[in-house]
Formats: structure tokens, sequence, C-alpha cells
């Protein structure tokens, strides 16, 4: 085991440090502007070559935006520095089937609740045609991806959450190719169609009703379902 020296944070790692807490706490807001150079400088008792060092680090973060004449600001958040990313990573990864469950997990359990909260008398609609194709195909015993994804879209959608929505536009291709793979492997054991019927069913009644955490419970128990089969 070999540990290595501790090192003395730099100046303006200091200065940068302190800038992201005051984002963090709400002391600076996206799209206030900053004191010029010289007045940190003072302020924080360092020189302005510090504070040049460091507003040059946090805008290679994309935390700052420089406008030539006019300053310095906390850049806007842009909800695409977020999706694109993700969307990269998905496009990348192979064989994360089980991951994408573990995810989508902690992603629709709190859909099915805030759909619960806010979807319209039109999302409503919407879910039980759903349920109800998804009760013909289950008797059909077809494979049904494309209306199970349908459901799950519909239900982020119902929840009146415009980033969330955008995350599931942004997993829509992997998460389709994974209930395609799931359902393909579930659907091998006798009893498993159903059984997801049922499962869907109960998240549906729960956001009809307006049932919060019977929402959230029923989406988790699905998730937790389909996951545990798929490692049989």
């Amino acid at each position: 085991m070999e540990f290595k020296p501790i090192q003395q944070q730099k100046i303006y790692e200091q200065i940068v440090e302190q800038i992201k807490v005051m984002i963090t706490e709400g002391n600076l807001k996206p799209g206030d502007k900053l004191p010029a150079e010289r007045v940190l400088a003072e302020n924080l008792n360092v020189s302005r070559a510090s504070v040049r060092e460091a507003l040059s680090a946090l805008h290679l973060l994309g935390i700052l935006e420089i406008k030539p004449g006019e300053g310095t600001f906390i850049k806007q958040s842009d909800v695409n520095s977020i999706i694109q990313p993700l969307a990269l990573l998905l496009l990348m990864e192979r064989d994360t089937v089980l991951e994408i469950l573990q995810v989508r997990k902690g992603l629709e359990v709190e859909s099915a609740g805030l759909a619960a909260i806010n979807a319209t008398d039109d999302d409503i609609k919407k879910l039980g045609k759903i349920i109800d194709d998804m009760e013909r195909q289950m008797l059909k015993s077809a494979l049904g991806e494309f209306t199970d994804w349908e459901f799950h879209f519909a239900l982020a959608h119902a929840t009146r959450n415009s980033l969330l929505v955008r995350l599931m536009n942004t997993i829509s291709d992997t998460m389709q190719k994974s209930i395609k793979i799931n359902r393909e492997k579930l659907f091998k054991k006798e009893g498993n169609q159903q059984a997801l019927f049922r499962q869907h069913l109960a998240v549906y009644e729960a956001v009809k009703s307006r049932d919060v955490e019977m929402a959230r419970r029923k989406m988790y128990e699905h998730l937790t379902y389909a996951e545990e089969e798929m490692q049989q």
C-alpha cells in the first residue's frame, strides 16, 4: 500500500471551489454577472493572474460564459449538455439489459408518482387505451414490445415534466430493444405474460385513482419482477 504526499491546493483551485460552492448554495445563479477581475482579486486578496486562471478553468468546465465587452456570467444550464452525453453513452454500450432495467427503476418509479399527481383526463384515457391494446395482445400471445414502451412513454408524458420526457426520448431506442429482449426471454416462462399485464394494469389503476404512493410501489414491483426474472 503506497500513500502519496498531500499537495497544497493552488490559489486558483481555491477560487474555483469557492465559486462552485456559491452556485450550489444559490448565492450565484445562472445569468448573474461576476465582478471584474480587479474587484475579484481585491475581494479575495489574491493576484489578478490567479483570478484569471480560475475564471479560465470555470469557463472550460462550462460553468462560466465570457462575453467580450460585457463581462463574465454564470452560464445558463443547457438540458442538452446532460442529454447528449447520455445518448452517446447508450449508443456505445452493449449487453446492458439488466443495467437499463436498474436505471429505469430509478427513473420510472418517480414517473409513476408524478403521473398520479399531474396526469390530465386525456392522459388517463390514453393510458387506458394502451392497457386495452395490451390485453388484446396478451390474448393473442403477441410479444407487444411497442405497446409496452408506449405505456411507459405515455406515463412519462403524463408527469408534465419536460426533462423527464426528453430523457425518455433519449433512451427510447435502447429501451425498446431492451423491452423486446426482456419480453422474448420472459414469455418463455408460462404465466409471465399475464403477470406483466396485471402489473401494468395495477400501475394504470393507481395513476387513475391519483394514488401517488401506490403508483410508485406498483411500478417498482413491476420493474423488480422483470429484473429478477431476467436474472434467472
